[in-house]
Parts: structure tokens; sequence; C-alpha cells
């Protein structure tokens, strides 16, 4: 296994452990949102795109942020407060007492308390909260699109000056994807190649 000396570590290497984390964020997190709805969305993404993709997602979308966020301070409470906090009140209950080895208990809590991997640690619950919220995002909506009537939020004008009604589940720097109200499979749509503009529909109910 390879260990890496934090104090050896200078601000260029953590920008790109910084950067890494926000590709694969971006990509893990797509392929499964995209997955879902049956697109194999690697086939149409890039690094830029996986890159930009989470920051865009919490910029454009309060809620979203905001959700996060509190999940996120919750969690760090717990894991470097609380959860230490829970384990001495429990530890003097005889019931607990005779359900756990109170000396490995007292050494793993020990091991716990010194937070030598706090910033791996939170990146990793960052990660899987956000994995979670984009997976039921796309359960949700797939599953609102499979009951109910596709209405369009999107009219897309081709460069042959058509025009399309569409209802958009994303997009990225070359690829604009939507549902055709009466289908139920995702178009891609090549931005530069084919669309001339990209309009939204007012007063559009979702």
């Amino acid at each position: 296994m390879i260990k890496i000396d934090k104090e050896k570590l200078g601000l260029q290497d953590y920008f790109y452990i910084g950067y890494l984390y926000l590709i694969i964020l971006g990509i893990v997190s797509d392929a499964i949102y995209y997955g879902i709805f049956g697109v194999s969305y690697l086939n149409y993404t890039t690094i830029l795109d996986a890159l930009i993709s989470p920051i865009s997602l919490l910029t454009n979308n309060w809620f979203i942020s905001l959700f996060l966020s509190i999940m996120f301070w919750l969690m760090y409470m717990y894991f470097n407060n609380w959860m230490f906090k829970f384990y001495k009140y429990l530890r003097v209950k005889n019931w607990y007492k005779k359900v756990y080895n109170l000396e490995k208990m007292d050494k793993k809590y020990a091991r716990l308390e010194k937070k030598d991997n706090i910033i791996p640690g939170m990146m990793f619950t960052f990660f899987l909260l956000f994995i979670s919220m984009r997976t039921g995002m796309a359960l949700g909506t797939k599953s609102k699109y499979d009951t109910k009537e596709i209405i369009p939020n999107y009219t897309l004008v081709f460069k042959d000056n058509t025009r399309l009604d569409v209802r958009k589940v994303g997009q990225n720097s070359a690829y604009f994807f939507y549902f055709i109200p009466g289908e139920k499979v995702i178009t891609a749509t090549p931005i530069s190649d084919n669309l001339k503009q990209i309009k939204v529909l007012k007063n559009k109910k979702k």
C-alpha cells in the first residue's frame, strides 16, 4: 500500500488531488444518472465535462447545494464529535458492557479520535452523498416521466430552421439530452453540428 506523507504535500499536490476527485465524481455521478435512462454517457462526455459537472450542478441549484451542505455538516459533526459523546454515554451502560468488549472499543475510538484520516473520510462522505443524490434525482425523474405526460420546457432550433419542443434531461459541452413528448427514450443531439438555438419555453409546468 502506498502511504502519503501529508507534511510533504504542497499546494500543487492538493490541487492535483482535487482535480482528480472532481473528475471521478463527475464521471461516476453522470454515468449513473444517465445510465438509469439507458444512456451510455461515457460515449458522450469529455474530461472537461466531468470536471465541470459537479460544480455546475451545485452552483445552478441552490436547493441541492443547501441539502448537501446540511447533510455534510451533520455527518461531519457526527464523525468528529457526536459519535464520541454517544460512545461515552453508552459505555457506562450495563447492557453495552455485556454486548461489547470495552477494551477493544476504547482502543478503536481512541484511534478514531486522532482524526488522521479526516480529510479522506470527508471526501468519501461527500462522494457518497453526491452519488446518492444524483441516483435519487434520476430515479425520481424516470418514474415521473414513465407515469406522466412529458411536458416540453425547451425549443430546439436546428440549422435547417426546423423546431422541436422537448423536455431537457441534461447537457454538456457537446450534447443536449432530451425527451421528445410521446417517447420514452432519451435522444442525444450534438450541439455544434445540429443546433442553431436552444430556447427556454416560459410558463411551462414541470
